[in-house]
């Protein structure tokens, strides 16, 4: 179920709702007025009520011609009115300098919203759209010049604009209501048209503050712990056409153990040139190019080959400092370039828990620190460190 097409999310989903009750009850009241006097009339002057000699032959009414002019004059001037102010309301965007403008995508099969660059020089890009309460939000929306034309439906809001490949049409809101509300493809897209959802989450001005100006990936408890790679792949709306966690076949193949079929250089094609070398089975054309950065590649394959996790734990928690893991340079501790040919997985994590129990010939002890992982981020780091 769509949450939103019984309330109303902004003022401009206030005054078309307006609109649409005063047209319904205009339109109820004009087709009683009509259809109650011709059942009524049908009925008294029916063959078997009224003799032939009784039929007159009536040419003029004044008074109900006036009637039956005037009044429906009026009542569609009163529709026009309503419907003219409420397009007006929808159709004049806020000054720029007043509202928030946010970059909006909508491709074969998903949505992506690119903020303006935050204080600490950072881009959000989110598959969800986070907005602060009672704020002036603009969305420039386009579609890959490859694509197909999608429609921006917010039910909720009360609005509907087309997304089309290679224009950039527009749209905007401002919510007094706190809140999640849908959205969804309201333009037949092709194959994964009713799955291409998203929502808009409008936050107290703090909460959005706070989240706008960090890192985050996505605001408060909604944040999930993803890596990078993950975050390039979803992105991109590559889970919208590709499995990667079963051997389900959506749009495009699954993608679970890639990497252990093909070597970078193919996956990095078929990224970049998706028609060059189609599966058997399935059809060029369907999959758009990817114009990604050379880091979002590089993040991208590592989340194929699983070691994107391990690399991001082996950062963060200093080991690149005291090891090379590139080569076989020696820093403060022992290379581990090629460790996995001659260390085993217990011995890893062991080696991790307590560094002083086995330390290697040439090497001090006390100088390594104890890191206490969760049990999946050391799983994830030996795994980044196997596969080196």
């Amino acid at each position: 179920m769509l949450q939103g097409f019984n309330t109303s999310g902004t003022v401009i989903a206030e005054h078309i709702q307006q609109a649409l009750e005063i047209n319904l009850w205009i339109s109820l009241v004009l087709f009683a007025s009509v259809v109650l006097p011709m059942v009524y009339l049908a009925w008294k002057y029916r063959e078997s009520n009224v003799k032939n000699e009784d039929i007159k032959n009536v040419t003029h009414n004044t008074l109900l011609e006036i009637v039956w002019t005037v009044v429906p004059t009026i009542t569609l001037f009163v529709c026009f009115w309503y419907g003219y102010t409420s397009m007006v309301t929808a159709r004049t965007m806020p000054a720029i300098d007043e509202s928030l403008s946010i970059e909006l995508e909508g491709k074969k099969w998903s949505w992506s919203y690119t903020y303006p660059t935050n204080t600490d020089g950072y881009i959000h890009k989110t598959a969800e759209l986070y907005v602060p309460v009672n704020g002036n939000v603009i969305l420039n929306m386009t579609a890959p010049i490859n694509d197909v034309i999608h429609a921006y439906f917010v039910p909720a809001f009360r609005m509907k604009e087309d997304v089309v490949p290679g224009r950039i049409t527009k749209q905007w809101f401002n919510s007094s209501s706190v809140g999640t509300y849908d959205v969804e493809c309201a333009e037949y897209c092709g194959t994964r048209h009713s799955y291409m959802f998203s929502k808009i989450h409008v936050m107290p001005v703090g909460e959005y503050e706070a989240w706008y100006n960090s890192s985050k990936r996505t605001p408060g408890a909604e944040d999930k712990k993803i890596s990078k790679g993950q975050e390039v792949y979803e992105q991109n709306g590559c889970n919208g056409c590709h499995s990667i966690t079963d051997d389900s076949i959506l749009v495009g193949p699954s993608l679970m153990g890639i990497s252990d079929k093909y070597d970078a250089t193919y996956i990095k094609d078929a990224i970049v040139t998706p028609d060059k070398d189609v599966p058997a089975g399935f059809y060029p054309g369907i999959m758009p190019t990817f114009d990604l950065s050379d880091e979002d590649m590089s993040k991208l394959l590592k989340f194929f080959n699983n070691t994107d996790k391990g690399e991001e734990i082996y950062e963060a928690n200093g080991c690149n400092g005291c090891h090379s893991i590139t080569d076989d340079s020696i820093l403060v501790g022992p290379s581990l370039k090629g460790i996995s040919a001659t260390r085993s997985t217990e011995y890893l994590v062991d080696a991790i828990a307590n560094p002083n129990k086995d330390i290697p010939a040439g090497f001090t002890a006390g100088i390594m620190p104890v890191f206490v992982l969760e049990e999946v981020e050391m799983k994830e780091l030996v795994k980044y460190l196997k596969a080196k």
